[in-house]
């Protein structure tokens, strides 16, 4: 089968789905969406309900310039159009459009909260089909490093708004700061010259500024999970967070925020309300099970679980 593959995102979520299919059938990835592709894929997968799925819509369609078509065009030959929407997307009304809806072959949703809220917008029907996330717990195995059990971890990826790093810094900050604790941010500041400013300003005033590391990118994050002894996750808007699966399926405990839909996609005794809630998890140190973690992680979300849905659905 040929694959064709558009992520906007760089293959932030979709590289695991990217290399199973790629042991099975030929797989071609580009970052926009590609009439040329289209042409020749059995099936299109597009991570996002954004630009990429439209821009091929308007192909089928005639609605771009005629120049723009390639040589030969077909408008028969259409692959299975699958499109996985995700999160940001559905929140600003991308899959709203019910004729483009219509048009794709098969929809994918990755939680709860986000399949309602896709619901709510307009006629899925039979399309939609919810599959859970998963992790390959190969490259996440156990925790090995010993520490000394005060590391607090955060990963926000690109710090905007809603990945509450205040917040996160608020609660570090309620901790006892007597004892040994570092907190390590899997993160970098968007753009804009104030981001940098206030953090700094922050772990500053606060007595922070030997406690707490801005990790960059890193290449495997086996490598930062293996320096933290609790993952802290803030965030107030998630559709499921790899950070904290990741972290689980390493033995770390979580201390999560009620962020909306939540209580759909994680146990409620790791998810915390207040920061005095999250301070209490974190200071009980007492109450630490990695293997109940790592369990629950293989139970609910693991990668070939997840991928063998992908191809019942799917056909791959």
């Amino acid at each position: 089968m040929h694959i064709a593959v558009a992520d906007e995102a760089s293959k932030k979520f979709c590289s695991d789905i990217i290399e199973h299919w790629g042991k099975k059938h030929e797989v071609r990835y580009e970052n926009g969406a590609s009439e040329h592709l289209v042409q020749w894929a059995d099936l299109y997968f597009v991570e996002w309900s954004t630009n990429n799925i439209r821009y091929l819509y308007k192909f089928y369609h005639g609605i771009h310039d005629k120049s723009m078509y390639p040589e030969n065009w077909d408008n028969n030959k259409k692959p299975i159009m699958v499109c996985r929407a995700i999160d940001w997307d559905v929140w600003i009304g991308w899959a709203r459009d019910q004729e483009l809806i219509d048009w794709v072959d098969k929809w994918i949703t990755i939680s709860p909260h986000i399949e309602k809220k896709l619901r709510a917008e307009a006629n899925f029907g039979d399309k939609l089909k919810m599959i859970r996330p998963g992790v390959d717990l190969d490259r996440f195995p156990l925790k090995k490093k010993e520490t000394d059990g005060y590391n607090v971890g955060m990963v926000l990826g690109d710090m905007w708004v809603y990945k509450n790093v205040i917040g996160g810094l608020n609660i570090f900050a309620m901790l006892d700061q007597s004892k040994p604790w570092k907190l390590h941010i899997r993160g970098q500041h968007e753009a804009g010259e104030f981001n940098p400013v206030y953090f700094n300003h922050f772990i500053e005033s606060r007595g922070l500024k030997d406690k707490v590391s801005l990790w960059g990118p890193v290449d495997d994050m086996n490598d930062f999970y293996e320096e933290i002894d609790i993952l802290l996750m803030p965030c107030l808007k998630e559709s499921f967070n790899y950070g904290i699966a990741e972290a689980m399926a390493k033995g770390i405990k979580p201390v999560i925020n009620n962020f909306y839909g939540a209580e759909k996609v994680w146990p409620n005794d790791h998810v915390f309300n207040t920061y005095t809630e999250a301070v209490d998890r974190i200071n009980n140190l007492d109450k630490y099970y990695p293997e109940e973690y790592r369990d629950y992680i293989d139970r609910n979300y693991n990668i070939k679980r997840m991928m063998k849905e992908y191809d019942e659905w799917l056909g791959t």
